[in-house]
């Protein structure tokens, strides 16, 4: 089914962590979801986090620096140490 159609759109975020992963979910027309997300994700960054997106699930995902409520999925990965 067409997304326009469908009506209001879901956003994903994957936070890969030492248990696994997490998953916070918004929906696109709910500022107060979006705002939630929008916290954990600067939240993240500024712990070091590097985040990853595409608008659509099934696009190869690119590099994010900004938080974009219209992307419909994201991964967020911890910053990695050597040793």
């Amino acid at each position: 089914m067409d997304k326009a159609v469908r009506g209001s759109r879901t956003g994903q975020m994957n936070i890969m962590d030492r248990s696994g992963h997490k998953e916070l979910t918004w929906d696109t027309e709910k500022l107060e979801e979006i705002l939630e997300a929008q916290q954990t994700f600067d939240a993240l960054m500024r712990k070091g986090y590097t985040a990853f997106g595409s608008k659509d699930k099934a696009e190869t995902k690119r590099l994010v620096r900004e938080f974009d409520p219209t992307m419909e999925e994201m991964v967020l990965v911890p910053k990695t140490v050597g040793g």
